[in-house]
Order: C-alpha cells, then structure tokens, then sequence
C-alpha cells in the first residue's frame, strides 16, 4: 500500500509534534436536551466547558476545542493530562452532587502520540485513539 505524501503549503511547515490528547464529554446529553429542552442543555453545556477549561488551563494544557457537550485539549507532558482528567472527573462530580437537577457524568479519553499542527488545532491517530476511548470510557 503506498503512503500518500502530505502536501505541505508553502510558508507553513508541517511537523509533526508529540502531545498529550485528551477528549471528554458528558454521558447522556443528547436524552438531556430531548428532556429539559435546549436552555437547560445550554446551560449544563456552559457549566461543563468551564470546569473543563479550568482544569485544562491549571495543568499546562491548552483547549483546543469546545464543542456542545465535548472538550478536545492538548498537553506537552502525559501526567498533564492525566491530572487534568481527574479534576475533570472530580469538578464535573462535585458539580453534579450540588445540582442534580444538571448532572454531569463524563467520559474521558487519552492518549499520546504524533500528531501534525493545523489551523490552530492538530491531526492524527492519537486524537482518534483519545475519541474512541472516550466513547467506552463509563461514568
């Protein structure tokens, strides 16, 4: 099977860099909003991309994506990661016992690899790999 050569864009080099991937979500989102509607969705969407970013920021961590009930960020050191995944899990618990009317159950995956630089954000298998292990990953 031959590999396809990555075009490069003149001007911008494309490296590709280790990191640490981390992807999470909350579980049941999608029966959230059919139940409580669109605001509350809304609500607990904001709730939880803040306690997200916040621990992402306190570990080192940059966020590179904020999307509906989902976190994407990338870390230059696994232990970063990990350590941000559990105050993730902790904060998004705590956050979920003082108001059970908003719970958040989440998912959270990593994983490290290479990965490639683009438009802000990166490419590559470890990213997958952090998806899928978020999609299995139970509360």
């Amino acid at each position: 099977m031959e590999v396809e050569k990555q075009r490069s864009i003149p001007g911008q080099p494309r490296t590709a860099e280790v990191r640490a991937f981390l992807i999470c979500d909350i579980r049941g989102y999608s029966t959230f909003t059919s139940e409580r509607g669109d605001e509350a969705a809304a609500h607990l969407a904001m709730t939880f991309a803040g306690l997200a970013r916040d621990a992402v920021v306190a570990r080192g961590g940059r966020v590179i994506e904020l999307r509906g009930d989902e976190a994407f960020a990338a870390f230059s050191w696994p232990g970063q990661a990990v350590r941000a995944a559990l105050e993730i899990h902790l904060a998004c618990s705590e956050e979920s016992a003082a108001h059970p009317d908003f719970p958040m159950p989440v998912g959270i995956g990593i994983d490290v690899g290479e990965a490639v630089p683009v438009e802000g954000g990166y490419r590559g298998a470890a990213i997958n790999m952090s998806a899928r292990l978020c999609s299995k990953a139970s509360w």
